[in-house]
């Protein structure tokens, strides 16, 4: 299969080359016949023709020949590269449809938005979202069905992702990372992220109410919500690399889910500085998390 496509390539790639030798052998076999058709045999009369009226329309046929080769190569090159073309976006497309909305998605195929390949600085909202007491759910389940309640789960988080225009980050066993303002930004990115989360909480609300009539366990889960400044970009090695953001707002945002009670939602103080008034919050006890020296103000949300 690769040796013909190889074959197929190479000889569509010396049109200009076949034109030539198509003409030529047109030349001789015109030749052959004129002196088998002639009891002259004057070789180079034959050959190049006894006046300019018998060389111009030989000549006049390899530049058509010509012309013909170097249209054909033309038009080759160009589907090929239309080709490869198509199969890049093709590739780009399916990368960033499993990351941003399908719009977004499509955004970034058409160069409508660009996406960073080097590290760059923003300010981002990152939301962790982790199912609580996985473990014990899953421990005398089957593997198969866990996999399926994920997928479904997963299903539903992502859909409401989506719709506020949200960036998956990664999946990370049973949590999920989220980021507002990376590869896309909103000035209301923190707000974004907060409606995303009491969506979700409503969410798993019909979720659980579909569980517990099958006879299953219901599913809880805690979010925590930080915004700050994060490094944006390309995170991998040279064959798989995918688009992330690192930084002590990431890591913050991790401990806040770590900390939050099932059903919770926690942010930080600069997630609620920029969403003070938009939601019903309750200030809870100031939290100590591992690596930060003064412990942080947090908040609840109550929507």
């Amino acid at each position: 299969m690769g040796t013909n496509r190889r074959f197929r390539v190479g000889l569509t790639d010396k049109m200009v080359l076949i034109g030539i030798g198509l003409a030529a052998v047109y030349w001789i076999l015109d030749t052959l016949l004129s002196i088998f058709m002639s009891v002259d045999l004057n070789m180079s009369s034959r050959l190049f023709g006894p006046g300019p009226a018998e060389i111009w329309p030989r000549v006049i046929v390899i530049c058509l020949f010509v012309i013909f080769g170097s249209h054909s190569q033309f038009t080759i090159n160009e589907r090929k590269k239309a080709e490869e073309k198509s199969r890049q976006e093709t590739a780009t497309r399916e990368r960033f449809q499993r990351l941003l909305s399908p719009d977004l998605a499509e955004m970034v195929v058409s160069g409508a938005l660009n996406v960073e390949k080097g590290g760059i600085n923003r300010v981002a909202t990152v939301m962790f979202v982790d199912i609580r007491e996985f473990t014990s759910m899953s421990e005398n389940v089957q593997a198969a069905e866990v996999l399926q309640m994920l997928n479904e789960y997963y299903e539903k988080i992502v859909d409401i992702v989506f719709a506020h225009e949200g960036t998956v980050d990664k999946f990370i066993g049973d949590a999920i990372m989220v980021i507002w303002g990376a590869p896309v930004s909103h000035d209301d990115d923190p707000a974004r992220a907060v409606r995303a989360a009491v969506d979700i909480r409503c969410e798993l609300i019909s979720i659980n109410q579909q569980r517990v009539a099958e006879g299953k366990r219901e599913i809880k889960i805690g979010i925590g919500i930080n915004t700050g400044k994060v490094v944006a970009g390309y995170i991998g090695s040279s064959q798989t690399m995918s688009y992330s953001v690192v930084g002590d707002t990431v890591n913050t945002a991790s401990r806040l889910c770590s900390a939050a009670r099932a059903d919770q939602i926690i942010i930080s103080e600069v997630t609620y500085e920029k969403t003070k008034g938009l939601f019903p919050t309750e200030v809870l006890d100031p939290l100590k998390a591992k690596g930060k020296f003064n412990p942080l103000k947090v908040y609840n949300i109550q929507a």
